[in-house]
């Protein structure tokens, strides 16, 4: 990318990293750590014309949180939790993913995109 004088990076951060969760400190912790390093890089990889930023997502419907959703009262949490009241898709992830590796996004860098719900706006 250097080389080049162009490019995209997008790192994968969580709602996590700006939300409390219980029995989750190295989860959170990590994530956190994640939106840190993408303003870092950011700043490091401007000169060279190349954006780094991260999305970051709430619940969505994947198998690593197939066990969560068959748990009594997950489901209601989640709805009392984010505003929408429902778990995403991957799918949702998808258009932002476009604008941040397209022209549509060439002034964005820096920055950690939360696709939660709503759930990062309590």
């Amino acid at each position: 990318m250097i080389a080049r004088g162009k490019g995209r990076i997008v790192n994968i951060s969580s709602v996590a990293s700006v939300i409390g969760l219980e029995d989750r400190a190295p989860y959170c912790a990590s994530k956190g750590g994640v939106s840190q390093l993408t303003k870092v890089l950011a700043i490091e990889w401007a000169p060279h014309g190349v954006t780094v930023n991260a999305i970051g997502p709430g619940y969505m419907d994947t198998p690593l949180i197939a066990n969560l959703m068959k748990q009594p009262g997950f489901q209601d949490r989640v709805r009392s939790q984010v505003p929408l009241g429902h778990v995403g898709e991957t799918e949702d992830l998808h258009g932002i993913l476009l604008v941040l590796c397209s022209r549509a996004g060439a002034y964005i860098t820096g920055q950690t995109i939360y696709i939660d719900g709503g759930w990062s706006v309590w």
